[in-house]
């Protein structure tokens, strides 16, 4: 255990509820004891020879010391010290702050009166769609268009410009879906009953015109307007689909 300092070195506090060590005590004028720092004063230590407190009581006395003894409280920290030392804005901050407070403001305005506008101003009608110009529609299927009969292929040169019919041709393989689109040329001089075994082939599908009656296995061939103009499979496909024109392969169709 280590020993105590000498008494040279200093001296306990003779306050019997600090009984602090202190270094350098301090020697009261009127009781001669020695005391820390903090109860060197009369008062202090509610010194008993002290003329100002002679007159007091024990209890008096002992109340006065309990007095000067730290409350509890006081040793905790003060929860509102650092809003305390919280500086003030100054007034450049706040007149800023009022200036974006007004601002915000007129803008909300701003965008409630716009909004009051949009709801009270009927809706523009948009500008009808401009109808496809044939003719430019022609030229570019002119452009994209493949001979329907596989001979023209390598001797598209056998039927002149003038002598083809340009055509795009539909197949609905199945009627839940959308029909395929083929862009192709056929001469002029063919039957509807002559491209449609073209288009057949070109759609593979079965042909069997030939073969059976059944109605649901019949291929014919019409205009997909509403309601459909079937097309008469004698007479020159060119004397019944105008040039550019659009034609489909039906399967299974009940003409009326």
């Amino acid at each position: 255990m280590a020993s105590a300092p000498p008494a040279e070195l200093g001296a306990h506090c003779s306050l019997p509820s600090c009984n602090a060590f202190d270094f350098l005590p301090i020697v009261c004028p009127h009781c001669s004891a020695s005391f820390c720092g903090r109860h060197a004063s009369p008062s202090s230590h509610a010194c008993p020879s002290d003329p100002s407190t002679s007159s007091l009581s024990p209890d008096e006395l002992n109340a006065r010391r309990a007095d000067n003894q730290p409350s509890f409280r006081s040793l905790l920290p003060d929860p509102k010290r650092h809003k305390r030392e919280a500086v003030e804005p100054s007034e450049e901050d706040r007149v800023k702050k009022e200036g974006q407070q007004a601002a915000l403001a007129k803008l909300k305005a701003s965008f409630a009166k716009g909004k009051a506008g949009t709801t009270s101003t009927p809706p523009t009608p948009s500008a009808p769609a401009k109808k496809p110009n044939p003719t430019l529609e022609l030229m570019r299927l002119k452009g994209r268009a493949v001979p329907a009969d596989p001979k023209h292929v390598k001797r598209a040169g056998d039927v002149p410009m003038p002598d083809r019919l340009f055509l795009k041709v539909q197949c609905a393989k199945e009627a839940a879906k959308e029909p395929e689109v083929r862009e192709v040329w056929v001469s002029k001089i063919i039957t509807a009953g002559k491209a449609l075994d073209l288009f057949a082939d070109l759609f593979k599908v079965t042909n069997d015109n030939n073969a059976t009656t059944d109605p649901s296995k019949l291929l014919s061939l019409g205009l997909p307007s509403d309601p459909p103009t079937r097309l008469t499979l004698a007479e020159p496909l060119s004397a019944q689909v105008a040039n550019g024109g659009t034609v489909q392969l039906y399967k299974g169709f009940l003409w009326p």
